[in-house]
């Protein structure tokens, strides 16, 4: 663990204690949308959340499943052409030379993973009448990517591994054809003997054999890997060599190779990580797989209101409900995730969200209470710049990122959350809430050209909208401390409201849901505006 995560949360507490040092008690309710006419409340919150894992929907074949998953998943075990998609071609070419299956594999990868945000929400709520409150909440954020890559290539684990070049493969080739050139010379004359013979039958089969063999060998040169000599592919493709010019020499046709070239080394974890980040493997990642973190960037803007419906008793009595509604607007002020950086975090989602909510905070004693909250929001359409890839695949290849027009899903969430007031000062929470979002649709950007090479060999966008919808299930617990601000004079001024509260993920289905936990401290303080 690094050092900024413990210096981070300590900070965070350091403001916690010190905005508890002064002043004298005060009973609040933790929960309060509403800011009191003519005042105003000016709230600062420190959010550190970190997950190292994930609720996710994966497919393997044609079978559908999800469960919890590290992040370092994807980046782990064989290196094969589901992390490199770039060694399909060659994994391919190498079956279709054997005639049988073949897994092409660089190495073992073991690597963890973790995400962190600090997030510092600045918000300014001001009490219009005692009913109703407008407000504005501007978030810092700043996403880190914690990761520790291991790569191992052995006689174990790697199969494949950088091919012999043009040069060798071509002259290899060459000679090649030339034999089988001649074996099929051999073949037109027997036939023409006599089409129906076995003799013709056998020496058809042969000739077959060979040209499968020839373009597999072709295809798989075309690459830049091949299998290793030592591997098993790479003596089976020997053997196949070896089958096919006793066959040939049979019928007096000399000349086959007596060997083919192949890759005679492992790849080092250097090479691993240029065929990340080179554009000439086709991945071109923006970032290799190393540490990460962004610079602070603002994410995206709230404005909100909320409105008293109704109220029944008496705000200082022993029973107290009051129920209302809001509205918020978040503005496209964040930053999208860079799809080229596969370590990357979004600080927004960059457009904007219309939400609507309905809220209630009641008391039934005076220690007992329950905040209950329903929202939903509408995303409005945007444009996005994301990989249009099988998401099972880690590394998508460059070629396959495009401008999209975007249509994200609509969200809405269930929060209930009951408190207890210890003393006058101290009030304990805890709460769940159950969020869940739509899928998203996803349609090529006008602005790409339907003739350009971007738009032309491009995957259907369709293949982002089953990982795009997901649900999940958070508990909350924590203490919120109220203390009355004296003034210069003695009298009592407005109150100061420090909270301390965990948020923890306990569930998700759907597409990626991280599995956060989140620390969160921060402080309210009022001041009058207008009025008495």
């Amino acid at each position: 663990m690094p050092a900024t995560r413990p210096g981070r949360v300590s900070a965070l507490l350091v403001l916690l204690g010190a905005a508890a040092a002064s002043g004298l008690a005060a009973a609040q309710e933790p929960y309060s949308p509403l800011v009191p006419r003519g005042k105003l409340r000016f709230e600062v919150r420190g959010e550190y959340s970190s997950f190292s894992s994930r609720y996710r929907t994966w497919t393997e074949g044609s079978s559908t499943r999800g469960g919890l998953e590290d992040l370092g998943v994807p980046f782990s075990g064989a290196a094969g052409a589901r992390v490199f998609p770039l060694l399909s071609p060659a994994e391919a070419a190498v079956r279709e030379a054997l005639g049988g299956d073949y897994d092409i594999s660089l190495g073992s990868m073991t690597t963890f993973m973790e995400k962190n945000t600090a997030r510092v929400p600045v918000a300014l709520d001001v009490g219009i009448f005692d009913w109703l409150t407008v407000g504005v909440v501007v978030p810092a954020v700043q996403p880190e990517t914690e990761i520790a890559f291991h790569f191992e290539a052995d006689s174990i684990g790697a199969n494949a591994g950088f091919g012999p070049g043009s040069g060798a493969a071509s002259g290899f080739l060459s000679d090649l054809g030339t034999s089988i050139n001649g074996y099929g010379a051999f073949r037109d004359a027997v036939c023409a003997a006599d089409p129906t013979s076995s003799e013709c039958m056998d020496a058809t089969a042969v000739l077959d054999d060979a040209l499968t063999f020839q373009g597999g060998l072709s295809a798989m040169y075309g690459t830049m890997f091949a299998p290793l000599g030592s591997s098993a592919a790479g003596v089976a493709l020997q053997a196949r060599l070896a089958s096919l010019a006793m066959a040939f020499e049979a019928a007096g046709v000399t000349g086959v190779p007596a060997s083919m070239p192949l890759a005679d080394a492992f790849l080092t974890t250097e090479q691993i990580l240029e065929m990340v980040t080179d554009p000439a493997f086709g991945i071109g990642a923006a970032h290799t797989l190393g540490q990460w973190r962004a610079l602070w960037g603002l994410g995206d803007i709230e404005v909100r209101t909320d409105a008293r419906l109704l109220e029944s008793g008496a705000p200082d009595g022993p029973r107290h409900i009051i129920a209302g509604a809001g509205a918020r607007v978040r503005l496209p002020t964040g930053t999208q995730d860079d799809p080229a950086n596969f370590l990357d975090a979004a600080t927004g989602d960059a457009q904007i969200d219309v939400e609507v909510r309905g809220w209630m905070n009641g008391r039934w004693t005076d220690r007992f209470g329950l905040w209950a909250d329903f929202r939903y929001g509408v995303q409005l359409p945007g444009t996005t710049e994301r990989r249009v890839f099988d998401p099972n695949f880690t590394f998508a290849p460059m070629s396959s990122q495009l401008q999209l027009d975007w249509d994200p899903g609509d969200y809405q969430f269930v929060e209930l959350s009951p408190w207890f007031r210890v003393v006058e000062s101290m009030t304990l929470v805890a709460g769940y809430r159950y969020y869940r979002k739509g899928r998203d649709s996803f349609t090529r950007s006008a602005t790409v050209e339907t003739g350009s090479a971007q738009a032309a060999g491009a995957p259907d966008p369709e293949i982002l909208v089953p990982h795009s919808g997901a649900s999940s299930s958070r508990v909350t617990f924590g203490m919120v401390y109220n203390r009355a601000v004296p003034t210069a004079d003695g009298a009592t001024g407005g109150p100061l409201e420090i909270r301390l509260l965990y948020r923890g993920v306990v569930g998700g289905s759907g597409g990626d849901v991280p599995k956060t936990g989140a620390i969160e401290a921060g402080f309210r303080f009022f001041r009058g505006l207008w009025g008495g």
